[in-house]
């Protein structure tokens, strides 16, 4: 029946999404640091530095429908029980390749206060659009410099790619261009607009400078998210502030023992095998339930649901955005490590 062949959703194997994931891509007129910032093509290449106990697997499963809204892509994804990422190791410099020296050594001796950046030149009003889609303002900003400056859709795909990045909602590290003024940005990662916290001031009209400016620092300055923040907490507000101080003192105070565990990361094998998953239930982003999956030492699955835990027979594993897979040689091995902290 032709009908029914055209509703069987396309079904893509993970290992060919792992291949486009580690496949060399070209980069145009990248800007070389330790040769006078001259411009020449370059090769980017993923690759793993280490393999982890627990590896999550995050599929990019949304795209931005005609309506700006977030809408599923309908396929259905080939994921096997067992995993080998080997050759997504990364093995360093290869013969006849020379590793470039670090940016901030071969930059150091070139940077002057009338160097003019290269950036372009970031419209605010692009800006304010997309951080009233509930993005951070280092976010917007940095997926608008990424697609030229003011290209709205280009930047909202740029955010649905790399929302993950470690980086998407810290402070851009060199001066910025934003409606044709240069604007060098902060790099304390708790600095907010001053031009945002006044605005809000005034158009909440009920909270005080010191107030909106922690909401910010709490939302990454998201104006709107800020605004929800202060009237969640209005009942207990001075107590919410000085909480988020208090966490901020201690992340502080614990960053010595972060470093201490991130010298010595876990590696081994790049084989993994499916321990668990999670999936969401709706048509789009903005509705819908998800639910948990997870694998036990026998080999059935179980469906965490709120509060109802079930056993599934019929796992949606094809259907899942988010997969955690287990080093196969830590399973039944836990890390002693962990104990220490």
């Amino acid at each position: 029946n032709a009908t029914e062949k055209d509703k069987l959703p396309l079904v893509v194997p993970l290992q060919s999404c792992l291949e486009a994931w580690g496949a060399a891509s070209s980069i145009d007129d990248y800007r070389w640091s330790h040769l006078s910032n001259v411009s020449h093509k370059a090769t980017s290449q993923n690759r793993f530095a280490n393999f982890p106990r627990y590896l999550f697997v995050q599929l990019q499963r949304y795209e931005m429908g005609p309506d700006w809204v977030p809408r599923k892509i309908e396929v259905d994804v080939d994921v096997p029980e067992t995993l080998d990422l080997e050759e997504l190791k990364n093995k360093g410099a290869q013969e006849g390749e020379v590793l470039i020296p670090e940016e901030n050594t071969c930059t150091s001796e070139n940077n002057s206060a009338s160097q003019q950046p290269s950036a372009p030149a970031i419209d605010e009003g692009a800006v304010a659009t997309l951080m009233d889609m509930g993005f951070g303002m280092y976010g917007c900003m940095r997926a608008l410099r990424a697609v030229g400056g003011n290209n709205v859709e280009s930047a909202m795909n740029w955010i649905f790619e790399h929302s993950t990045d470690k980086d998407f909602n810290d402070p851009l590290p060199e001066a910025t261009n934003i409606g044709g003024n240069i604007t060098s940005q902060q790099s304390d990662k708790n600095s907010v607009d001053e031009g945002t916290v006044m605005s809000l001031v005034e158009s909440l009209g009920c909270f005080t400078v010191d107030q909106v400016r922690a909401a910010l620092k709490e939302t990454n300055g998201s104006a709107d998210r800020a605004g929800d923040w202060l009237f969640n907490h209005m009942d207990n507000l001075d107590d919410a502030i000085a909480a988020l101080s208090c966490n901020e003192t201690s992340t502080h105070d614990e960053s010595s023992d972060n470093n201490r565990i991130s010298q010595t990361l876990d590696d081994g094998k790049g084989q993994y095998t499916l321990v668990g998953m999670i999936s969401h239930i709706g048509k789009n982003t903005g509705s819908g339930h998800y639910v948990c999956h997870l694998k036990k030492k026998d080999g059935k699955w179980v469906i965490f649901n709120d509060e109802k835990v079930a056993v599934s027979e019929h796992p949606p594993i094809p259907h899942a955005y988010m997969y955690l897979f287990q080093r196969n040689d830590t399973i039944g091995s836990p890390d002693a490590r962990y104990g220490e902290f």
